[in-house]
């Protein structure tokens, strides 16, 4: 299907759903949605945490700067706001892969992959001429054998290699 075919489908299937909800009727699956998997960041809100505690150390009552208190919350508030809202992801779409990066989502498509590499708690995205993708049970809390179960599909629909090292070994 060409894309332009494929927004008219989303479209009309957007507002049949509408259509469908006002009536009382069950919706339309939208089979094209791309499946999103979550972790949690950890390193900079343990730094912002650890920036909180330096700076609630340090406050004396000498200081009554209520600007220095808005300061200490600012930390606390930042440290939980990138923990619980702005969680990193892994998009999975029917030919591509999206992540967030530093201040917009990063698309990459099947035909600039290598090779998917899935090892015990991590999954390596490996590209060409460019920096690899890692997704770390550990570093990030994402749910790695999930995400290795919808790479494998991934990787047979579009032909990419996918190499699982879990079973060999060293």
């Amino acid at each position: 299907m060409s894309r332009k075919w494929e927004r008219m489908v989303s479209q009309n299937t957007k507002k049949a759903n509408k259509l469908r909800t006002k009536q009382g009727k069950s919706l339309i699956s939208e089979a094209d949605k791309p499946l999103m998997m979550k972790g949690r960041s950890l390193l900079l809100p343990l730094l912002f945490i650890i920036v909180f505690i330096f700076l609630l150390a340090t406050y004396t009552k000498a200081d009554q700067s209520g600007m220095y208190i808005f300061t200490i919350c600012g930390y606390l508030l930042i440290a939980l706001l990138m923990f619980f809202v702005r969680r990193p992801y892994l998009k999975i779409g029917k030919n591509t892969l999206a992540k967030r990066g530093y201040s917009r989502e990063l698309t990459l498509e099947a035909a600039n992959i290598k090779q998917i590499v899935y090892k015990t708690g991590v999954i390596v995205i490996e590209l060409d001429n460019k920096t690899n993708w890692v997704y770390s049970k550990r570093l990030n809390w994402f749910d790695v054998a999930a995400i290795a179960e919808q790479l494998k599909r991934f990787a047979d629909m579009n032909q990419v290699v996918f190499s699982d090292q879990t079973q060999q070994v060293s």
